[in-house]
């Protein structure tokens, strides 16, 4: 495969890192979803897309809670993938389908980036640091080994399931999947390689006008564990399914199943 160059622009800053960096390399993938807009912007984003994956995010859309995962995960380093499809494309097996081989394009994209940060021609430690961060040591590991965590949201969970396919194809290793309120949940399932799976959305006992109306939950066929939006947390049919609601995951107590694990206690 020929490694492209990457355009390390002026929006590119360094990762996040916990305070205490895991002693092993790890990479944490983010898949939004459905990116609001007027419907004409997001069917000329769909017909322009090219699947790149980058190492930065330029707008709002995860509000923070990219940052609080990479902080729990203590994963070194975290790529942005946009699984942004136009509204047509929900709830049916058609446009999930048509997301996912999205996703497998992506996936291709991101073998080639984290090959560029491994066999870089930045050998210079402070400039590697600058460019990827105090962790930039993924130039001392084989990249098929190191551990890849997915974390996704609504119509980025047929995205993260294509790259996951394409990862593991070509030898390389994703290890979990956190689903934040998946679209059509039914239309995919857990590969059985992914060690840890987790989904998180409303819950059947919940009352119809507290449900997801976006993107209504049901279990995901293979999914290691299910977590429900616990009371005391804004619910609806627009909050139910908003990640910026979502927060309440790292509130959940160490030992619950479902509690999102740092691989430096692993």
């Amino acid at each position: 495969m020929e490694l492209n160059t990457i355009d390390f622009g002026s929006q590119i800053t360094a990762p996040k890192l916990s305070a205490a960096s895991a002693s092993v390399p790890a990479i944490v993938i983010f898949v939004n979803g459905y990116r609001m807009s007027v419907p004409v912007m997001n069917i000329v984003r769909e017909i322009r897309r090219n699947e790149d994956v980058t190492i930065y995010y330029d707008n709002e859309y995860w509000n923070d809670i990219d940052d609080k995962f990479q902080q729990r995960l203590g994963d070194q380093f975290a790529f942005y993938a946009d699984g942004d499809a136009p509204t047509i494309t929900a709830k049916n097996e058609i446009g999930f389908h048509a997301r996912k081989r999205h996703g497998r394009k992506a996936g291709y994209n991101l073998i080639v980036k984290i090959n560029q940060i491994k066999y870089s021609d930045v050998r210079n430690e402070t400039s590697r640091k600058i460019l990827w961060g105090q962790d930039a040591d993924l130039n001392r590991y084989d990249p098929k080994k190191i551990p890849i965590d997915i974390v996704c949201h609504s119509m980025g969970f047929a995205y993260a399931l294509g790259m996951v396919e394409v990862l593991k194809e070509l030898g390389y290793n994703p290890e979990r999947i956190y689903a934040l309120a998946p679209e059509n949940p039914g239309g995919g399932s857990i590969p059985g390689f992914i060690k840890e799976s987790i989904q998180y959305g409303s819950g059947p006992v919940d009352h119809w006008y507290k449900q997801d109306m976006i993107a209504p939950q049901k279990a995901i066929p293979g999914i290691g564990q299910v977590q429900f939006i616990p009371p005391g947390v804004p619910k609806g049919p627009y909050a139910s399914h908003s990640v910026a609601n979502y927060g309440w995951i790292f509130g959940l107590k160490k030992g619950i199943k479902s509690y999102v694990k740092s691989r430096i206690s692993n």
